[in-house]
């Protein structure tokens, strides 16, 4: 008959188990800082697509029904969300009770963070075209005041630690025709 050898049947020794530990510390400890960054990137980039998305859905129902539709923002950033309605009544505001209803969607905004939202219109930040709402036109373009430049459209940013090198940032610029692009600006300097 054989006897068990006593030493195979305990489980882990202590240094075995110390060895573990400071395996999985030095795993998180380089882990972590990459996940952040991750996480950040991938909160602006949902942000952007979010209102990507309500822009195109803006412009079809403008083109559908024929008349402006306005995507106006609720609070002090587009971060804090927006109302779409089209104006029935050509007022240029958003009228409650109408009949047919103006109101198309509401959104109340993004989760309270570091992350926030800025606008350019003729080089200049939050003011102009895009301040307070974005208009579409019944041919699905965008109202302008002010002549087109390449940079002129919303952006999402999450300045991270500070560091431009480390900022995460997405553009949403309007074209002549109306639709959006979405463009990954990330390390570098937040353009407002």
């Amino acid at each position: 008959m054989r006897t068990r050898d006593r030493r195979s049947a305990c489980g882990f020794t202590l240094i075995e188990l110390m060895i573990s530990v400071i395996i999985v510390a030095v795993m998180l400890t380089l882990g972590i800082p990459g996940m952040t960054s991750f996480v950040a990137d991938q909160r602006v980039r949902t942000a952007a697509s979010d209102i990507a998305a309500e822009i195109a859905f803006a412009r079809a129902n403008a083109i559908q029904s024929s008349r402006r539709v306005y995507m106006q923002k609720l609070g002090v950033t587009w971060a804090d969300g927006w109302l779409i309605f089209v104006d029935n009544d050509n007022n240029n505001a958003f009228t409650p009770g109408q009949n047919p209803p103006e109101e198309l969607k509401q959104f109340d905004g993004f989760p309270p963070g570091r992350m926030y939202a800025c606008t350019i219109s003729n080089g200049l930040a939050n003011s102009g075209d895009f301040a307070a709402n974005i208009i579409v036109r019944p041919d699905g373009r965008v109202v302008r005041t002010t002549p087109a430049l390449v940079n002129d459209g919303i952006y999402i940013i999450d300045p991270m630690d500070g560091t431009i090198a480390n900022s995460k940032i997405r553009g949403l610029l309007f074209g002549l025709s109306g639709r959006v692009t979405v463009v990954k600006l990330n390390g570098t300097a937040p353009p407002c």
